[in-house]
């Protein structure tokens, strides 16, 4: 659940594939505690997922959905082309912090390993910017795919 506008997650492949395996804890493992005490276990699915094979089932549903595939080049935009960075991505709201994106630091020039440390943490904790591929308009897709 996102709570904060900058709080952005991914779905990793596997929530569109067959599995469901990974959202539950069959194996019963010490995966901790959530702030209020309560054990983390099972993935929590949203109220529309009737079990874990439901949830990936209406995933991978809306991923081939039409709309997906008549927005997906604008998704493509903001992730991989000309909103990625500059003037259309401030107009568009998708501007990161400077050391997301690629060459934004040059880990290599800092010479205080303290200073290294925090700016690879920094990196590591809140990822990184894929590099930029396209700086036009990326066509939407044809109606024969």
């Amino acid at each position: 659940t996102l709570f904060r506008s900058t709080d952005f997650k991914e779905l990793i492949p596997e929530f569109y594939g067959n599995d469901s395996g990974f959202l539950v804890n069959s194996f019963t493992l010490d995966l901790g505690k959530k702030q209020g005490g309560e054990l983390v276990d099972d993935v929590q699915l949203p109220p529309w997922a009737l079990d874990p094979d439901d949830f990936l089932q209406k995933s991978r549903d809306a991923l081939e959905s039409q709309y997906v595939s008549e927005h997906l080049h604008e998704w493509i935009d903001l992730i991989f082309g000309y909103k990625q960075q500059g003037s259309e991505a401030v107009a568009a709201h998708n501007v990161f912090h400077p050391v997301t994106y690629e060459g934004g630091v040059n880990i290599n020039s800092i010479d205080d390993p303290d200073q290294k440390i925090a700016m690879l943490t920094q990196i590591l904790e809140f990822g990184q910017t894929p590099k930029q591929l396209f700086t036009k308009p990326h066509p939407q897709r044809s109606e024969e795919h």
